[in-house]
């Protein structure tokens, strides 16, 4: 079994062969939200630290803020506790405030929210001494078929 990864696709009309505008604008805010998590991902910090450099590059870009955590971790269940890449908000506890170790393994995810719907994205990452490794090819550009 491999990383598990949601990958996003864009499902077009016969003979269309372009991105709407707000689809692929989302779709880029969500691929540089993950890429500022992933940059804040590193042991010593905290979940709620990494959480906002995500956050903010969605709200910087004029969306709301999405509604759930940037991630989580994962062992051998899906959330298998510890650390919460999160905002700190009552519903995660303390589990935001806890320091990232080397050696984590978290999802990246989230979603912007478009007139078309939700336009998500999930990388999986290791923690390492230096920041993080993603555990399998990012998807960096809407595939369209």
């Amino acid at each position: 079994c491999g990383p598990a990864r949601r990958r996003v696709v864009l499902v077009g009309r016969a003979g269309k062969s372009r991105r709407p505008g707000e689809v692929q604008r989302a779709f880029s805010t969500t691929v540089r939200a993950i890429a500022a998590g992933a940059a804040a991902l590193r042991p010593g910090a905290r979940g709620f630290d990494v959480d906002a450099a995500a956050r903010k590059v969605v709200v910087d870009a004029g969306y709301p803020e999405f509604k759930h955590g940037l991630g989580h971790g994962l062992g051998r269940a899906v959330h298998d506790g510890g650390t919460m890449l999160g905002p700190q908000w009552p519903c995660y506890g303390r589990n935001v405030e806890a320091a990232v170790e080397a050696g984590n393994v978290f999802t990246l995810e989230l979603g912007v929210m478009t007139a078309s719907g939700m336009v998500g994205l999930e990388e999986d990452v290791l923690v390492t001494a230096a920041g993080c490794e993603f555990l399998s090819t990012r998807q960096r550009d809407l595939m369209l078929v």
